[in-house]
């Protein structure tokens, strides 16, 4: 999400209480439990992909303390001077130290700044590929998991978690502050996104729906699991809003997030 103004001292306080880095340990573990029928990632030292791994790199951080060879992609890696850059530069440093891992060094460094649609990677690179709160900037999906499926080995595992655009949330222009979002500003209608639009959106979204994703993933991979982990937003979807919006299901509305854990074939004749 954009974040407003305010949120930044309240991110950077919960950056020091270590609620965000609790919440990327979670979603670690989450990943983990999801992939250990098909990928155990305790076992032994996987090449990981992790897809717009973001300004913070948390997961990228998290899983090269775990002694995986990771790589990350994402446009913002591409060195910048801004006051933003310099701020996030703080927050990683925070961050690390939260999670009580070792900066890796200068040279050991992977981060490749590129369109997640062309990724500059070979063939068959990868055991795992890893997104979280990406998928859903991501204006030409099929693309990218035509890319996914081709730089996976065969065997090769993604776990996806998507911030749901029909979540309370999805509009991305409420809040980063607050996961799962409980409260919206005064003013600003429950599911403004997919009512009214008085907000503007501040961010590339596609806009899709989980069945979507769910085809786009299934034309290339073998969706092995998908579920929802988190849920936002039941207490304000009262009947009159559930009523307007009955083009929508009661559990995409309130899924705050999806995540989808999809495999490339073994015997795969796309090479």
């Amino acid at each position: 999400m954009v974040p407003q103004l305010t949120d930044y001292p309240r991110y950077a306080f919960q950056l020091v209480r270590g609620e965000r880095t609790r919440g990327e340990r979670d979603l670690a573990e989450r990943r983990a439990t999801d992939l250990r029928p098909f990928l155990d990632l305790d076992a032994r030292p996987c090449r990981i992909l992790d897809l717009a791994n973001g300004r913070l790199r948390p997961q990228y951080t998290i899983l090269r303390a775990r002694g995986h060879q990771v790589a990350g992609v994402d446009l913002v890696n591409r060195p910048l001077g801004s006051w933003k850059d310099h701020a996030y530069r703080l927050a990683r440093a925070l961050h690390v130290r939260r999670l009580g891992v070792r900066p890796a060094a200068a040279s050991a460094v992977m981060l490749a700044s590129a369109d997640v649609g062309r990724l500059p990677f070979p063939d068959a690179s990868f055991d795992l590929v890893t997104s979280v709160a990406a998928f859903e900037h991501f204006l030409d999906v099929p693309a990218v998991i035509a890319e996914v499926r081709r730089v996976l080995k065969p065997g090769g595992m993604i776990w996806a978690a998507i911030h749901v655009f029909t979540a309370l949330s999805g509009g991305h222009n409420l809040s980063f502050a607050e996961v799962p979002l409980r409260r919206v500003p005064p003013g600003v209608e429950p599911w403004d996104h997919l009512r009214s639009r008085r907000l503007p959106f501040r961010v590339p979204l596609n806009q899709w729906r989980i069945h979507q994703y769910l085809a786009a993933f299934r034309q290339e991979l073998e969706v092995v699991s998908h579920y929802c982990p988190m849920r936002e937003g039941e207490h304000l979807l009262t009947p009159s809003i559930e009523q307007e919006l009955a083009g929508y299901t009661r559990d995409e509305l309130t899924a705050g997030a999806y995540i989808i854990v999809g495999r490339r074939p073994r015997q795969d004749s796309r090479r």
